[in-house]
């Protein structure tokens, strides 16, 4: 059933200063893989303020990255052309109200309506710069416009490695404008995985002589390695939702179980130990289920699992095409994204818990991999190789157009996307 996204009476403006509520104003069917952008115009007087026109940029990359709106500037009646926009689904204007530090008056309206869907100031201060400013209005618009949260403060997480060199954690802002190298380490990085509190990411570090589990703050530099029993190697990592222990895979004499690694003591705890393959695990949000990936059925075509520990019972969730894996929960433990070979390529799936409903996402002659759910879940990241080696694109949770994260040169792959909580 398609879902509606429905302005509704008496819509909060979060946390803005001053609010104006306002009726219904319509209806945008957001699910539909073909929808269209809806067309946003904004206005700033004055208009040619430098750092009211800076706070607009970001205000406009970060909004037109969610694919559900194209930004336009409010043209005078000599300046329209037949392409003009004359009945936007937005209107959004920017008044200066104070120049260093700035403060601006931003309103918003919805089509052709007078009484404002929002309206508060934003101000420049120690905590908050001009680019926080536009991440700020950017979130608001989508909370007032669609109904729900905005996502432009969040960080999205993956390797990267330029040509004959060692793989790195990078942080990527969610337009892509602003790229952080995360691991400093001499080994090679990847697996990334994000507290559910968002202060810690662990990942996996491989060197010469070894694997190792690394945790390290997201507002630091420095990591700690984690210790395991002699003769396992750990294959990769994800966090609790309590944060305070992990699921590992660890590998002992070729074969590869499920353990619970408590941080606090570094004591572990089995999980699941069949006699196959078990990868890839990841704790449901309420702690009740682990999605992973064994081969039990066939030697190396993976499928994906369910286990609810509150019942000790696992059941199956693909069973079409002879390798699925890398699954991720939504945020709401309703629907989990996965990569699935069909026709020789990888392609992105959506399986909804209460319908066993599968959905392809992506299509094409090249692989699309590695996804992961937005932190409102609107959108997934994902890895694709569409012009020889991986990069990092976006799209709706419904499918549809796609367009890139990031800008980096051709010779670097991106793979392994994990967006923030």
């Amino acid at each position: 059933m398609l879902r509606l996204i429905i302005l509704l009476l008496l819509i909060v403006c979060g946390w803005c200063p001053s609010a104006v509520y306002a009726g219904p104003i319509d209806y945008f069917d957001i699910t539909r893989p073909k929808f269209k952008p809806l067309p946003v115009v904004i206005s700033m007087s004055p208009a040619n303020h430098l750092n009211g026109l800076y706070v607009q940029s970001v205000f406009q990359s970060n909004l037109e990255q969610t694919l559900f709106f194209q930004i336009f500037e409010e043209k005078s009646h000599a300046e329209k052309t037949p392409n003009s926009i004359d009945s936007p689904a937005f209107r959004m204007e920017m008044q200066i109200l104070q120049e260093k530090p700035l403060k601006f008056l931003f309103t918003l309206y919805g089509r052709e309506q007078e009484t404002p869907l929002a309206s508060g100031n934003l101000s420049e201060d120690k905590k908050t710069d001009l680019r926080q400013l536009g991440l700020q209005m950017a979130n608001t618009f989508i909370k007032n416009s669609l109904g729900f949260k905005g996502i432009a403060e969040s960080q999205i997480a993956y390797t990267s490695q330029k040509k004959n060199g060692r793989k790195n954690i990078m942080l990527s802002s969610y337009d892509g404008t602003n790229q952080q190298r995360f691991s400093y380490n001499l080994g090679s990085n990847n697996h990334a995985s994000w507290a559910f509190d968002n202060q810690n990411l662990l990942y996996t570090t491989f060197t010469r002589s070894n694997v190792q589990i690394a945790i390290q703050p997201s507002k630091r530099l420095r990591a700690s390695i984690l210790s395991f029993p002699d003769g396992t190697q750990p294959q990769g990592g994800s966090w609790s939702p309590r944060g305070d222990s992990i699921l590992i895979t660890l590998m002992t004499k070729g074969n590869s179980d499920i353990y619970s690694y408590q941080l606090k003591n570094r004591k572990l705890e089995r999980i699941l130990a069949w006699k196959s393959l078990e990868t890839s695990p990841s704790w449901s949000k309420d702690a009740s289920s682990i999605v992973f990936v064994s081969d039990s059925v066939r030697f190396q075509q993976p499928q994906i699992y369910i286990h609810d520990t509150t019942k000790n019972k696992t059941r199956r969730i693909t069973f079409r095409g002879k390798y699925n894996s890398s699954p991720r929960w939504s945020p709401d433990g309703t629907q989990i994204l996965y990569e699935g070979k069909r026709k020789g390529y990888f392609q992105i799936f959506k399986y909804t818990l209460s319908s066993n409903r599968h959905l392809q996402l992506t299509f094409g002659r090249f692989n699309s991999e590695k996804p992961d759910w937005s932190p409102n879940g609107k959108q997934i990241v994902f890895s694709s190789k569409r012009n020889g080696l991986s990069k990092l694109f976006l799209t709706s949770v419904h499918g549809g157009r796609m367009i890139r994260l990031t800008t980096t040169p051709k010779s670097v792959v991106e793979t392994n996307p994990v967006w923030s909580k």
